[in-house]
């Protein structure tokens, strides 16, 4: 018979290759700018708001400046803080290097984000980066991801989703949390080497989100 070396069962999930180097944020600087005009708004409005000295204006508000922070291979980080202090935003200029959108890091910003060359990332940015499941069953969708079924069901059980009766599920028919275990699924099955997810585990109750992330930080770790 076949020796398995004491394993009796081999994963289907096969390595990724990790980052060749390190993500490099050099002296980032962010800021938003915005012009109040309210002359567009019904004049009872305008009247209103001017009362209270609201006329038009240009704002300009700074979310982080200098920010220098070295991410290596194979590493976990997790941004802390309160809300609008800037985590969104640093997550989406992340986005942003990884995937060459050169026109969002220009405007704006200065300092630097450096990428390895061999950078494959996946995000979820609620709003603005989704999994698009459409109507196929959800482990039909994770099969289209990577052509293995096998390796399907193991990124769902990653995930939490170990039920068979919701792999066969749509999307739509999911509860809230187990949606984020889906899209979280659907992002795994593309086999990055940079996972940037905004709001992680803000739909699991704590002792489920703890569990995933220990499973993923786990993975990650591994793969």
């Amino acid at each position: 018979g076949k020796k398995h070396k004491g394993q009796l069962y081999h994963p289907a999930f096969p390595a990724v290759e990790p980052l060749s180097g390190p993500i490099r944020i050099h002296r980032l600087s962010w800021r938003y700018e915005n012009v109040l005009d309210i002359s567009h708004m019904a004049e009872p409005v305008q009247e209103a708001l001017s009362a209270f000295g609201v006329r038009k204006r240009a704002i300009q508000r700074v979310i982080f400046r200098n920010l220098s922070l070295t991410i290596e291979p194979k590493s976990i980080v997790a941004l802390v803080g309160a809300s609008g202090a800037g985590k969104s935003t640093l997550l989406r200029l992340l986005w942003a290097a990884a995937v060459g959108e050169e026109k969002i890091l220009s405007r704006r910003q200065s300092g630097t984000i450096e990428m390895p060359e061999n950078v494959r990332p996946a995000a979820y940015l609620p709003g603005e980066l989704e999994p698009k499941f459409g109507r196929p069953p959800i482990l039909e969708v994770i099969y289209e991801l990577t052509n293995d079924v096998t390796m399907a069901i193991e990124i769902l059980n990653v995930t939490g989703i170990a039920d068979v009766v919701l792999y066969r599920a749509r999307f739509s028919e999911l509860s809230t949390g187990q949606k984020e275990r889906a899209r979280l699924a659907y992002l795994l099955a593309q086999r990055p080497n940079l996972l940037l997810l905004d709001e992680f585990g803000a739909h699991l109750d704590p002792p489920a989100a703890t569990r995933v992330a220990r499973k993923v930080a786990d993975l990650c770790r591994e793969k």
